[in-house]
């Protein structure tokens, strides 16, 4: 028995592992607290306000980003095309460092007109991160932050409809998910749940990879699972099957 043990313990190991990309499959259909965010103006609103009552696409990105962020916005610009009054676009600004000076200086460098870039502070960002289970870390020496490219579509009572993970927005799905959150109906799609829980995206390489610890995971489970219906139950029906049969 116990050599058999030794291959468990090796895949319960490795289902640790840690990733940045958000498990859409356990926000989905979640609502999101409302907190309080600062504008580019100074001014401090509730997140909710910021929809006008329209679905919110929110993403997150900060300011000294010169690689993925200013991505997100031209992907985003060209996928929403004409669009226009259907929708409410949200950038959260996850860099304490950053103020609505920046956030100014930022909308005009970026071309920004009609969105909103806010500042979520404190307990605010925790939440609001942690909601949306978005993670990211900081590499002192590149002062750059490794996060996941992510859009998420907000229904306009903060109920999280769908993810789009990447760089590049499909405009008819962002069309498809901005009609569900209007509707305030989530995105279940077993096989895009499937995909986001096997796949994970690297953000320092812009790509996905198989993710060996959700299989670790899953065998992990079922291993000792199997174990205990052999020797709970099937050992015996088997064991009395040989002896009518003898």
């Amino acid at each position: 028995m116990a050599p058999l043990l030794l291959p468990l313990f090796l895949l319960l190991s490795l289902s640790f592992s840690q990733s940045l990309v958000p498990k859409a499959e356990l926000v989905i259909g979640n609502y999101v607290p409302d907190v309080k965010v600062i504008k580019s103006s100074g001014e401090e609103v509730k997140l909710s306000s910021l929809s006008e009552g329209k679905p919110i696409i929110l993403s997150f990105i900060y300011t000294r980003c010169t690689s993925s962020c200013p991505l997100i916005i031209q992907s985003l610009k060209k996928s929403l095309g004409d669009m226009a009054g259907s929708y409410r676009v949200v950038l959260v600004d996850f860099d304490l460092r950053d103020s609505p000076a920046d956030l100014r200086s930022y909308m005009k460098s970026k071309k920004i007109d009609g969105w909103e870039v806010v500042l979520p502070r404190g307990e605010a960002l925790t939440r609001l991160t942690k909601a949306l289970d978005f993670r990211f870390t900081y590499d002192r020496k590149t002062d750059m932050f490794a996060h996941p490219n992510v859009l998420v579509v907000l229904s306009p009572s903060l109920r999280v409809v769908g993810y789009i993970l990447g760089l590049s927005y499909d405009p008819d799905t962002l069309s498809s998910l901005i009609g569900r959150a209007s509707r305030n109906e989530p995105m279940t799609n077993p096989i895009r749940t499937l995909f986001l829980k096997c796949f994970r995206y690297d953000p320092v390489t812009g790509s996905y990879f198989f993710d060996w610890s959700f299989v670790a995971m899953i065998a992990g489970g079922l291993i000792p699972l199997s174990f205990m219906f052999y020797y709970l139950f099937l050992k015996d029906v088997l064991t009395s099957f040989r002896r009518s049969s003898a």
